[in-house]
C-alpha cells in the first residue's frame, strides 16, 4: 500500500506505570519502520494525559502495522508504560479512517496498561 498516513494522537486514559510514586510524565513514540520514529511532546504529571497531535508517515511497501510505544519520562532514561500495534490492512487500507481506544495489554494480558484514543486515515 502506498501514500501518506496521518495519524491523530488525541490523548491516553488510565496509564499504569511502574513508578511507586507520582504521575506518569507520558510520551508517544510512533513508527511503521524502526529506522523513522516520530513522538509527541512529554505531559507531566498525568495517568490521562491529552496530546492531540497529528503525524504525517509516507507509506511504503509492506508496511502494515502502526507501532505504539508509550513512555514514562524520568530524569534518567525512559520507563516503559505499555505498547500496541494497529494492523493497518485491517482496520484501516480501503477504510480510508479508523478511530478507536486502543489497549495496552500488560506482558501476560491479564490486565491493561491503559489505552489510547488515536485517530488514522489513509490518503492513497
Amino acid at each position: 500500500m502506498s501514500g501518506t498516513l496521518e495519524v491523530t494522537v488525541i490523548e491516553a486514559r488510565n496509564l499504569k506505570d511502574e513508578d511507586i510514586v507520582g504521575k506518569d510524565d507520558a510520551y508517544i513514540e510512533l513508527y511503521l519502520d524502526k529506522d523513522y520514529k516520530q513522538r509527541t511532546t512529554t505531559i507531566s504529571g498525568s495517568d490521562n494525559p491529552t496530546w492531540n497531535e497529528k503525524f504525517t508517515f509516507n507509506l511504503q511497501k509492506h508496511e502494515d502495522h502502526l507501532h505504539l510505544h508509550i513512555y514514562d519520562e524520568d530524569v534518567v532514561g525512559r520507563d516503559s508504560v505499555g505498547s500496541a500495534k494497529i494492523d493497518l490492512k485491517k482496520h484501516v487500507f480501503g477504510k480510508g479512517s479508523y478511530e478507536d481506544w486502543v489497549k495496552l495489554p500488560s506482558m501476560l494480558g491479564l490486565r491493561s496498561k491503559g489505552e489510547v484514543h488515536v485517530i488514522i486515515e489513509h490518503h492513497p
